[in-house]
């Protein structure tokens, strides 16, 4: 699996969810709340991630 650094793409974020294109290229949503990004997304093919001040050692499995 390709490395992928997604701290440019997620750097206006802090807290709460965010939901990413599943190509890894675009913020599609935001919100405080897993289930408020849900919905947001309805049945889009996203990848939710909660936002966090810092990303180094993030991993996550596409």
């Amino acid at each position: 699996m390709k490395t992928i650094n997604l701290s440019r793409l997620l750097k206006n974020f802090s807290s709460g969810w965010v939901a990413i294109t599943s190509d890894y290229k675009k913020v599609v949503a935001s919100g405080k709340t897993l289930k408020e990004v849900s919905s947001k997304v309805g049945d889009e093919d996203v990848v939710l991630i909660s936002a966090s001040k810092n990303y180094r050692g993030y991993i996550t499995a596409g």
